[in-house]
């Protein structure tokens, strides 16, 4: 997903939604849907304009399909305008990112790094207003839940030598060992006190450390090419995964989170529960990883319904559900 490297108080350009609604599946078989979820209106998905948002509304479409729920995704040319259609009930379901509700709705300009606190407040705060997120767990690494579309420092993949880092500690003891690596930064991020220097005294990395100007694009382009030892970007950047690099954890939380999540209308939950049980895999089961390996995917030209069906399955069948065969 794109977003422009701003300074760190205004790094919201992913919502995020989830809720505490989660339906569990029980052992045995389960009943068959029920026939009012099929003969009611078509749930509405809301969708920012951005490719990630729009892959994710679908993904859960697809969800929704799964238990013969009848849905359509609608994008918004706005992603603020998602949460105003999820309050007027315009659509019953949006995909959001909670460091933005943090900056957009909360009105702070403090959204924390830690997944879990990010979540918590916003939870709090859209339970009051009749909105519900669902509740992810919340794992240590990239490949756990939940997904984080929050700014990252990307490194290469073997064979590069740098393929050992995982964590922003480790790869500011690798800048210590060589003041002459570089990084691939937004110049205006890299530019402001609140911004990359900021970042770098938080790990004690020296504030002359080199830095090449780059563009997300650009500094994708700039590790792969091996001018860069990283290179800012979204950590679920489509073109990033797609080259093979990989987001490092970042271990002090400096990033805000922008946990990825669906997020409903209580009273659609109320009125029609199936809802719930099918989208609950979205927060329960996708992690950072998988939501950059789907952004490859479309970034490598598959056709977004392509893959959020495929992203749905993976999601039910890692959540334990059983799917229908596909084509069947």
């Amino acid at each position: 997903m794109r977003r422009s490297l701003l300074p760190l108080v205004l790094l919201a350009a992913v919502l995020v939604l989830g809720g505490v609604w989660l339906v569990g599946r029980g052992g045995g078989e389960e009943p068959a849907p029920p026939a009012e979820a099929r003969d009611r209106p078509a749930i509405q998905v809301a969708a920012g304009p951005d490719a990630e948002s729009v892959l994710l509304a679908h993904t859960l479409v697809e969800l929704l399909a799964l238990e013969e729920v009848p849905a359509e995704a609608v994008v918004f040319s706005d992603a603020r305008d998602t949460r105003q259609a999820l309050e007027l009930r315009d659509v019953e379901l949006r995909i959001a990112y909670t460091g933005e509700t943090w900056l957009q709705t909360l009105g702070r300009a403090d959204p924390p790094g830690d997944p879990e606190e990010s979540f918590e407040e916003v939870r709090a705060h859209d339970a009051e207003e009749g909105l519900v997120w669902f509740r992810p767990p919340f794992g240590d690494s990239i490949a756990e839940p939940p997904a984080d579309a929050t700014f990252a420092f990307m490194v290469a993949g073997p064979p590069s030598i740098h393929a050992d880092l995982t964590s922003v500690s480790q790869l500011a003891s690798r800048l210590s060992a060589d003041p002459d690596a570089t990084l691939c930064v937004d110049p205006e991020f890299a530019s402001r006190a609140d911004g990359l220097r900021a970042v770098l005294a938080a790990y004690s990395v020296r504030s002359d450390q080199p830095v090449l100007a780059a563009s997300p694009e650009d500094a994708v382009r700039g590790v792969s090419l091996g001018e860069c030892i990283a290179g800012l970007t979204s950590a679920t950047d489509g073109q990033a995964w797609r080259a093979g690099l990989r987001p490092l954890v970042d271990d002090l939380d400096v990033f805000p989170a922008f946990v990825v999540l669906p997020q409903v209308r209580r009273q659609t939950l109320l009125e029609r529960p199936l809802v719930g049980r099918s989208v609950s895999p979205m927060a329960t089961e996708l992690s950072t990883e998988l939501l950059g390996q789907m952004n490859a995917r479309v970034a490598g030209g598959e056709p977004i319904e392509e893959v959020a069906a495929a992203a749905a399955r993976e999601l039910a069948l890692r959540a334990g559900r059983e799917v229908p065969v596909a084509g069947s």
